[in-house]
């Protein structure tokens, strides 16, 4: 009789199928066969948190199926992913061949890290047994996120209104966001000014020689500059001018400096960079790595195989917190650059450089590896032809970060000079004023030469995504002025320039910085990050928002989670009522807890029995503490305009509204306005502007963006047409000198400098440093 192999996918089915040969039938799952009811809590809490599984609807066809075959089976492999949820159903259908009568067939467990021909067939001649301690964690984690949402959905069902539901660990990354989002509304932003300046400097034989050279303030007597206000700056630039002669090199140095290769990628980081890179949502980003995981059918290659190589997993298994590499990888790594780059461009070890130290990475499981290639010769360019678009960006880039990090590192050249001037006044302390400049000239580019050639091909990636890593200055020319200077050499300022600037607040989170705060702070596991970011989507309590087109880059938009009135109301809700509960110390803990049950260091059913306890005492505690607002209204001194009665609050789908109080005669609802510190009411977004787009002719309108308003064409994303918004010189609106009918506004260069143009600019070209005689009258 034939072999029985059985794993999730279809795909990976595919894929082993054809290495295994006729001696063996593999079978698909399509996922998980079992899990807890959905009509009721299905875990008995009086008999040990004994989880009470039942058949998937509709998986009833393919356990009949797998009954069938089991049944005729001598061996029967099961191969589900090499991880907690891939063990639990490797157990679910034992489980069910168990309940067969007769004979029992000989069961074995088999992880597939590498789809390929060899890795596949080892596996199959070396398989494992099945780990009881890895399906305790996941029975573990199961029943918790059960007992939580079980009895938290109710709870925001009574408190706050029908539908809503909370989960453990969803609820602590919407604790997350919330909190951003108040550091955001809190943050109260701070001016500052930053001064360069342009100097003369002789120098060489007999100081014949003389360049120009840039430098930004760095320290006024010893200490960091704080200029604070416009003033300042004017009267310290006016300080710095009237020192003119009277600078000097105080200082000129060159030191080499080290760049090194990021690690190999792991489930986290593998998230982060797509989506920084590739603009690739987390959802898209594990889809594709499946993909390239399970198997793609690969013809020929260059170099490779004259023969079609047929279906290949090109990359490791995708759900891992561990950077470790094999040996055999690392030396095949380690020959591939030798041969294509030179033995100069090998990095010192074997491995990559030392080990991540996030929290998460402390729960390492060493049987699996970073994120790789499962063939390093399968370069992205010689397979391009086999792969989607989205599969052969993701691959480029798993394939590019691993060949980089057994690089040698990049060697920079740092020339560094600092310019002193002395500024006194009679009866008075001396003022001592530094001003620096650094250059950096890559001497070696090392590991950046795979990263230059893959990821900043224009037909690989957008450009201007990836962080240039090259010194764009002539390096012969730097390196000659600073070899003809020297400690002491006279200088002379030419021009200073003074810059506003204010400190900004944090940033909401994206897919990709949200994943990173649960990875850094122990929150969930790499199988779990892609559930945890779809139910927060999918659920009202956030909204993703659009990055305005004036931060975006080339044009491109990044997506931010910005949470709901509802969503943070129900944030602070959890917070008050369960606040041993739903916090990230605990919930980290309990994920260390997980990893204790998976090493065989603590009891399923102990770490359940003292989690519950702490839980449902919070519970009872919350159901009589925390105030209930579900119907509950305001009332305010807003007159509702169709039937004359009081307007009140009440909360709904996405938060709190203006209501009549005369529902349900009167049905008019209203936005409530944002109110700002000052009691005015906040302006909505798009502020109508009278001003006509020069582009499509539509109306321009106020934006607010991360750095402040600007003006937008009101018939984006079609036109993207923005500029800043005019700031008058004065309220009489000084006519443009032209007579268009503008009138003077002022502006500033890139280098901060102050000019005024014309209102009607690109119509009225008009641009003056200063103001007409008339202007000045004014």
């Amino acid at each position: 009789m034939k072999n029985l192999v059985l794993v999730e996918s279809p795909s990976k089915a595919n894929t082993i199928n054809k290495y295994l040969g006729s001696d063996f039938i593999v079978k698909a799952t399509v996922g998980h066969i079992k899990n807890l009811p959905k009509s009721s809590i299905g875990v008995d809490i009086k008999n040990g948190f004994e989880p009470k599984y039942e058949i998937i609807k509709g998986k009833e066809k393919t356990v009949d199926e797998i009954k069938k075959l089991a049944k005729k089976a001598d061996i029967i492999y099961l191969a589900p992913d090499p991880d907690r949820e891939g063990e639990a159903i490797a157990w679910n259908i034992k489980e069910i061949i168990d309940e067969i009568n007769g004979k029992k067939p000989d069961i074995k467990r088999v992880l597939f890290h590498e789809i390929t021909k060899d890795k596949v067939l080892e596996a199959i001649k070396n398989p494992a047994v099945l780990n009881e301690s890895m399906y305790e964690s996941q029975k573990a984690r199961r029943i918790l996120d059960r007992l939580v949402g079980y009895n938290l959905s109710p709870f925001l069902w009574d408190k706050v209104r029908r539908g809503l539901s909370a989960g453990r660990v969803q609820s602590v990354a919407l604790y997350l966001i919330v909190e951003r989002e108040k550091e955001i509304n809190a943050f109260v932003k701070v001016e500052f000014w930053t001064v360069t300046a342009l100097f003369e400097i002789q120098g060489g034989d007999k100081k014949k020689f003389s360049t120009d050279i840039e430098g930004e303030l760095f320290k006024i007597n010893g200490k960091d500059p704080e200029i604070k206000s416009e003033k300042e700056a004017g009267e310290l630039k006016n300080r710095l001018l009237s020192i003119k002669n009277d600078y000097s090199i105080e200082d000129i140095s060159k030191k080499q400096t080290y760049r090194k290769a990021a690690l190999p990628l792991i489930t986290s980081t593998l998230q982060q960079e797509a989506a920084k890179i590739l603009h690739f949502p987390v959802k898209k980003t594990m889809s594709v790595a499946q993909k390239l995981y399970e198997g793609i059918e690969i013809g020929a290659v260059e170099n490779v195989s004259k023969k079609s190589l047929g279906p290949v997993g090109l990359i490791t298994y995708m759900r891992t917190d561990s950077t470790r590499i094999s040996d055999e990888a690392a030396s095949a790594a380690k020959k591939f650059i030798n041969e294509v780059y030179g033995i100069d461009y090998i990095a010192d070890k074997n491995s990559p450089k030392k080990s991540k130290t996030t929290a998460s990475a402390k729960k390492v499981q060493d049987a699996h590896e970073a994120i790789r290639p499962t063939n390093i010769l399968l370069t992205p360019k010689k397979i391009k032809a086999y792969l989607s678009a989205d599969e052969f960006k993701l691959y480029n880039l798993i394939w590019t970060y691993f060949t980089a990090s057994f690089m040698s590192q990049s060697i920079y050249d740092q020339y560094s000079l600092t310019l002193k001037g002395t500024y006194s006044v009679k009866n008075k302390e001396k003022d001592e004023y530094i001003f620096k400049t650094t250059e950096s000239i890559l001497k070696f580019d090392g590991f950046q030469k795979v990263i230059n050639e893959n990821l900043k091909n224009k037909e690989v990636l957008e450009e201007g995504n990836i962080e240039q890593t090259q010194n764009e200055n002539h390096p012969s020319s730097i390196i000659k002025i600073f070899e003809l200077l020297s400690k002491g050499d006279p200088a002379s300022i030419k021009k200073a320039d003074v810059f506003q600037h204010f400190t900004s607040p944090p940033p909401r989170y994206t897919e990709a910085s949200l994943v990173k705060a649960l990875d850094e702070n122990g929150i969930g596991r790499p199988s779990t990050y892609q559930s945890i970011i779809a139910n927060i989507k999918t659920k009202d309590y956030v909204v993703m928002t659009t990055e305005s087109a004036d931060t975006a880059k080339k044009g491109s938009t990044t997506q931010k989670f910005k949470p709901t009135e509802l969503g943070m109301t129900v944030s602070d809700i959890l917070k008050s009522g369960f606040s041993d509960i739903i916090n990230l110390k605990f919930t980290a803990n309990m994920e260390k807890k997980l990893d204790d049950v998976e090493n065989g260091l603590l009891n399923r059913k102990e770490l359940l029995a003292d989690f519950y306890d702490k839980f449902m005492k919070n519970f009872k505690d919350a159901k009589v503490n925390i105030k209930n607002i579900k119907g509950s209204s305001e009332p305010t001194d807003v007159i509702c305009e169709k039937c004359g009665k009081p307007m009140v609050i009440k909360m709904g789908r996405f938060g709190k509204f203006l209501a009549c109080s005369g529902y349900p005669e009167c049905k008019n609802t209203k936005e409530i306005k944002k109110i700002s510190q000052d009691g005015e009411n906040i302006k909505p977004e798009n502020e109508e502007t009278g001003e006509i787009c020069e582009k499509c002719g539509k109306p321009m309108v106020i934006k607010t963006g991360r750095y402040g308003k600007f003006l937008s064409c009101s018939g984006y994303p079609e036109c993207k047409n923005i500029k800043p918004i005019p700031v008058k010189v004065n309220q009489s609106k000084i006519p443009c000198p032209t007579g268009c009918g503008g009138y003077l506004v002022e502006k500033r260069t890139k280098k901060g400098r102050k000019f005024f143009s014309c209102s009607n600019y690109p119509k009225c070209e008009y641009a003056s440093w200063m103001l007409p005689e008339k202007a000045e009258k004014q």
